[in-house]
C-alpha cells in the first residue's frame, strides 16, 4: 500500500468542520497486541492531552473478558465526567487481521485509524459512514525498529495530528515517550499524507487550573505522605505553587514511611500500610480479604474509594479517625477496576482532597466540613421524592453520576446516594435515603452482590440490584436504558443484569 493511498470516506461527513472551541466528549480506543507498549507511557500521554484544559481518563483492559487483545481507552472531555462513558468515537486498530466493528459501537461519523488488510477479501466492507484513515503502520515502524510493538507509538503520533495536539502537548510527548521517534514518524506521515475529514479536534490550549495525572498507587502514597506531612497549611500552598515538586517530595516521603504487604492467603491482594500500622490501603480487596485484615480489631472502619483522588482523601480522613479515637484501624479499599486507570485531577481538587473534603463539588451533595464525622457522611445527589434512587459504592459511583446526567436530560426524577463506608454499614444514612425515594436500586460492580446483601441483612427496606454481565463493565447507558427511558422491556441494554425485588 502506498503511503499516500486514501480510502473513500462517507460523503455526508466531508463537509463537517473541526470544532476546536466547542464543548466535546471524545472516547478513543487503541486496540491490538501493540497497544501494550503504550501502557507504561500512559501518564505522559494523559498529561499531554490535559494541557488542552481537558479532563482525561485512561483505562487499560482486554477484549473478550480478558482473553483478547490489549485495549487502551482514553476519554477526553471539556466538561467534568466520572466514568469511561459509553461507546467509542475513534478506533485505532493496530493489527492486520479482521476487526469486529460491532464490539466497539462504531456508527456513522466514527473514525477508524488502521492499516487495511492487503487483500480486501480478508475484511468485510467498512460500515456506512465510517471515516477511515489508512496508515502504513508496519512500514513507519520498521524505519526505526524491528519490534512491531512500536506501532502503537506511530499510531499515537497520527492521533496527535488528527486531534490537533498543541505544540506544548506535542513537546511533552517528544520529550517523555520512550519511542518518541516513532511518535514523530506517525505525526509527520499524517501531516503530509492525511486529509482530515472528521469533526474531532481538541480545544485550544487553556490556561486554567493546572492538572496532575494520578494513578491509584501514587494517590495512595500521596495520601499517606500528606497525612503525616509536618508542613501544615504550607503543604497545600506548596501544592498550588509547584504541583510537580510537591508530588515528587511527597512520593519520596512515602517511600520511607509506607510498607507494602502481600498476603499468602490472598495473593492477588496488595496492601499499603502507614507508619503507625493502623491505616492501610487494600488493592483489589474482596469481602474475605477485608474481613481477614480486620481480624482482632475492636473498632474498625472500612472505606471504599470512588477514584484516585478519593483514595487520597479517604486516607487523610482515615488518619483523622485514628487521631480522634473514632476507629481502631482504618482500611481504604481500591477496587480492581481502578488499579488499571489513570486520571487527570485539577490541582484545586487535589488540595481539597488533602483537606479531607470532596474532590469535586456537585450540586445537591451534602457538604463536608472540618468535623471528621461530617466528612464521612454519604454524599447525596438528586431530587427528594425521586422515582428511582441509586446506591453505589466505589468505582460504580462514577457510572451512576454520569447516568444521572443522562436521566435528568430527559426529565427523569432520580437521585443517588454514595456511601463511603462499608464497615460498619451506615444504616441510618441508607434508611434515611430510602425514605425519600420510591424505589432503591443498588449498583454492584461485579457478579457478586456484597453491598445488597449487607443492606438486606441490616436495613428495613429491600432494594433492587443491578450488576454487569460477566466479562463486561457497567456503563451509564446501561443504567439509563434499564429504567426504560426510550426502551421497551425487550430491547433494554444487554450489558446489565437486573434482580428485581
Amino acid at each position: 500500500m502506498s503511503s499516500t493511498e486514501q480510502i473513500d470516506m462517507a460523503p455526508f461527513s466531508a463537509w463537517l468542520p473541526a470544532r476546536p472551541n466547542l464543548d466535546f466528549d471524545l472516547t478513543v480506543k487503541i486496540v491490538g497486541s501493540s497497544a501494550s507498549g503504550l501502557i507504561d507511557e500512559l501518564a505522559s500521554i494523559t498529561q499531554a492531552v490535559s494541557l488542552h484544559g481537558c479532563q482525561v481518563m485512561a483505562q487499560t483492559d482486554r477484549l473478550n473478558g480478558g482473553s483478547g487483545h490489549s485495549v487502551l481507552s482514553l476519554r477526553i472531555a471539556s466538561r467534568p465526567f466520572y466514568s469511561m462513558g459509553d461507546g467509542c468515537d475513534v478506533i485505532v486498530y493496530l493489527n492486520r487481521g479482521p476487526l469486529e466493528f460491532r464490539q466497539f459501537g462504531l456508527q456513522p461519523g466514527s473514525v477508524l485509524v488502521w492499516e487495511p488488510p492487503e487483500q480486501s477479501r480478508l475484511h468485510p466492507l467498512l460500515p456506512d459512514g465510517i471515516i477511515a484513515y489508512p496508515v502504513p503502520l508496519r512500514e513507519l515502524n520498521a524505519q526505526y525498529s524491528q519490534d512491531t510493538g512500536g506501532k502503537g507509538f506511530v499510531a499515537m503520533g497520527v492521533l496527535a495530528y488528527l486531534l490537533g495536539f498543541s505544540e506544548e502537548a506535542r513537546r511533552v510527548c517528544l520529550k517523555s515517550l520512550s519511542s518518541s521517534c516513532l511518535f514523530d514518524s506517525g505525526y509527520q506521515f499524517a501531516s503530509r499524507s492525511l486529509i482530515k475529514h472528521d469533526i474531532y479536534s481538541l480545544p485550544l490550549a487553556a490556561h486554567g487550573d493546572a492538572r496532575l495525572v494520578l494513578s491509584p498507587e501514587h494517590a495512595v502514597k500521596l495520601g499517606f505522605a500528606a497525612s503525616h506531612c509536618q508542613s501544615g497549611t504550607n503543604c497545600i500552598g506548596e501544592l498550588e505553587r509547584s504541583p510537580t515538586q510537591w508530588v515528587a517530595r511527597h512520593l519520596a516521603m512515602a517511600d520511607k514511611i509506607v510498607s507494602v504487604l502481600h498476603s499468602e492467603h490472598f495473593p492477588d491482594v496488595q496492601a499499603y500500610r502507614g507508619p503507625q500500622g493502623n491505616v492501610f490501603a487494600l488493592f483489589r480487596g474482596n469481602n474475605a480479604s477485608i474481613l481477614s485484615s480486620l481480624n482482632g480489631c475492636s473498632d474498625p472502619r472500612v472505606l471504599v474509594a470512588a477514584d484516585a483522588a478519593d483514595a487520597l482523601r479517604l486516607l487523610v480522613i482515615g488518619q483523622r479517625l485514628i487521631e480522634t479515637n473514632r476507629a481502631d484501624v482504618v482500611g481504604v479499599v481500591v477496587e480492581e477496576v481502578l488499579t488499571a486507570r489513570l486520571e487527570s485531577v485539577r490541582v484545586g481538587a487535589l488540595a481539597a482532597a488533602i483537606s479531607g473534603k470532596p474532590s469535586d463539588a456537585v450540586d445537591g451533595f451534602e457538604g463536608a466540613e472540618e468535623d471528621v464525622t461530617v466528612t464521612m457522611r454519604a454524599e447525596r445527589e438528586g431530587e427528594d421524592d425521586a422515582e428511582v434512587g441509586f446506591v453505589a459504592w466505589g468505582a460504580t459511583q462514577g457510572v451512576v453520576r454520569d447516568a444521572l446526567m443522562l436521566c435528568r436530560n430527559v426529565g427523569m426524577s432520580v437521585a443517588a446516594l454514595y456511601p463511603k463506608q462499608i464497615v460498619p454499614l451506615p444504616v441510618a444514612q441508607l434508611e434515611s435515603f430510602a425514605s425519600t425515594v420510591k424505589r432503591v436500586v443498588v449498583v454492584e460492580s461485579g457478579q457478586m452482590r456484597p453491598h445488597a446483601d449487607r443492606i438486606e441483612g441490616a436495613c428495613v427496606f429491600r432494594p433492587s440490584v443491578v450488576m454487569p454481565h460477566k466479562g463486561t463493565a457497567l456503563t451509564p447507558m446501561d443504567l439509563f436504558m434499564r429504567e426504560d427511558v426510550g426502551a421497551t422491556h425487550d430491547n433494554r441494554s444487554k450489558g446489565v443484569q437486573d434482580e428485581s425485588a
